[in-house]
């Protein structure tokens, strides 16, 4: 009962939460409120987004009420209280009573703090300027970024069109062979099975949204509804079905806006499905060094192959013609490796990896097409005892044909950042000093760590950690132990990296866990392992897997 109450508390906060974090649905669908965003291209490819959304004052009190709930019940679960008690506590006290309302000063506060935190989680990415403004009945929220080129623009890519009110899979720029600037607009595939309900929403909420783009020079065409001079955009009025309308067809075909260059100058066409990719590991050690090739010793291990066979059934075929991109609609096979680092190295991280080769036993190549803008994954576990060695890796591949007995060979190409000797440090006294800052001067020189959350209760701890300093303490190796107890494993998550003047700063989580009462008993003495790598490689890999089987 305790995790269904806890589900239902969650899901009431949904909208509130994903109001903060910039998602369209809740800024959108809000009830009589309205939003306007205007993203400015200069010449020189500067970018300015501004954002201002507007709403009944009552909702965002109710908004931040239901966050401050869900967070009280979700630290009470992280301590090991009683949720369903707590949840109760909260429902009964708010019945009783109609809750104070806020000040002016004290809801503009918790707005601000609430979106700052998001921010800093990196929901909307590091260097967002917030207003807001609390009148009698509304709530005006303004918020300002600015990118120093098209290239980090599209880089937050999928934050940007959220705050707009749009879901756009993919945003293209380029320098057309006319030498005017174009730009193409990908709607997210399987989105018309969606609009009906789409359309149901807004007309529920009264709600209005605009998104302006405006460009260095004159606007040619546009499959936006309405141009004028170097300005392009859509307004959606939930009472209008003409603005619903417009709004449905961006989500049918592909939007196309050319204008004038005015100087703006493009030597390659920019995809934010790419830069967002490559933003999304932005952070990762050795991503700055060079890549060589790969040094003796790598080693690939095949763990096993899962085939993917799509079947429509009679009455289906719409269904199927709406998601025929997605990747879970798609028949395919996927061949899990894993991937060994030389002896004494450890595997940082594997990215880039490209599947160059793959016949199957009569000779047929089953290579997966490319250009979906998708990207082969990797991933591993910190244990608390020992180095891993290896990362799982997943290498997608066609569908082989029915009479496929096996597959003969896979030439495969990756970009791997192993680490060999280490300078390593300790932390101790760790909830004794959580408000304190440790120097890591010892492993790296200007580099600091602030403990911002620490909880450890029941052979379980969660802690949330600051770092700072210079670029490379994204190369930093944080893991929690408990010494002398083998039972005890723990995992880390990156949660944001920036750089701001010079100066770099890097979130983490770090979750533990150990069993039996040794664990419980010895949770106190829990510390912290810093380690920085002194040798560091980024390499280009080349490996062969040969006769796997498909039967």
């Amino acid at each position: 009962m305790k995790p269904l109450i806890r589900w239902m508390l969650a899901l009431a906060v949904v909208a509130a939460a994903a109001h903060w974090q910039g998602m369209a649905s809740a800024q959108i669908f809000q009830a009589g409120g309205e939003q306007h965003s205007v993203l400015t291209i200069e010449p020189d490819g500067t970018c300015l987004f501004v954002t201002e959304s507007v709403e009944p004052r009552a909702a965002a009190e109710q908004q931040m009420r239901m966050m401050e709930r869900f967070q009280k019940t979700s630290e009470a679960a992280e301590e090991g209280e009683d949720s369903t008690t707590t949840a109760a506590d909260l429902s009964a006290t708010n019945a009783a009573a109609e809750p104070k309302p806020f000040t002016d000063e004290e809801l503009a506060k918790k707005i601000t703090d609430t979106m700052n935190e998001r921010a800093e989680e990196g929901a909307e990415g590091p260097g967002q300027n917030i207003n807001v403004q609390v009148k009698k009945d509304l709530v005006v929220t303004t918020t300002t970024r600015a990118f120093s080129s098209i290239e980090d623009l599209l880089k937050e890519g999928y934050a940007i069109w959220n705050l707009g009110g749009l879901a756009f899979q993919n945003a293209r720029f380029e320098t057309d062979t006319n030498g005017l600037l174009r730009v193409t607009l990908t709607p997210r595939s399987g989105m018309e099975r969606y609009l009906k309900t789409f359309r149901s929403e807004w007309k529920l909420s009264s709600a209005k949204s605009e998104l302006r783009l405006v460009f260095p020079g004159k606007v040619i065409a546009s499959g936006f509804p309405a141009m004028q001079t170097n300005a392009t955009w859509l307004t959606v009025d939930a009472k209008q079905d003409e603005s619903l309308d417009a709004l449905a067809k961006l989500y049918t075909a592909p939007t196309v806006i050319t204008a004038e260059s005015a100087g703006l100058k493009l030597p390659q066409p920019l995809e934010s499905k790419n830069l967002g990719r490559s933003n999304r590991r932005r952070g990762e050690a050795g991503d700055d060094l060079p890549i060589t090739n790969a040094m003796p010793g790598f080693v690939a291990e095949a763990q096993s192959i899962t085939t993917t066979i799509l079947h429509v059934f009679p009455g289906g075929e719409d269904y199927f013609k709406q998601r025929e991109n997605s990747r879970e609609a798609r028949p395919g096979a996927i061949v899990n490796i894993k991937l060994f680092a030389p002896k004494g190295r450890t595997l940082q991280s594997v990215n880039d990896v490209r599947v160059l080769t793959a016949l199957d036993n009569k000779g047929r190549s089953v290579v997966a097409e490319t250009g979906e803008g998708e990207e082969v994954s990797s991933g591993g576990f910190s244990g608390g005892s020992s180095d891993a060695n290896s990362l799982q890796v997943q290498l997608p591949l066609q569908l082989p044909q029915p009479d496929a007995q096996s597959i003969d060979e896979i030439t495969v190409e990756a970009v791997a950042v192993t680490a060999g000797a280490w300078k390593e440090m300790t932390l101790t006294n760790l909830q004794e000093n959580a408000t304190n800052e440790f120097d890591l001067a010892a492993v790296l020189p200007d580099a600091k760590l602030a403990i911002t959350k620490f909880t450890s209760k029941n052979a379980q701890f969660n802690l949330q950690a600051r770092l700072k300093g210079p670029s490379t303490v994204k190369r930093l190796d944080v893991r929690a132990k408990i010494p002398g107890n083998d039972q005890f494993n723990s995992y880390s998550s990156e949660r944001q990296f920036n750089v701001k003047n010079k100066e770099a700063t890097r979130l983490l989580s770090l979750q533990g866990y150990g069993f039996g009462d040794e664990a419980s008993s010895s949770q106190d003495s829990l510390v912290l392992v810093i380690r920085y790598p002194e040798d560091l490689r980024r390499e280009r890999v080349k490996f062969n897997l040969k006769a796997l089987d498909l039967l």
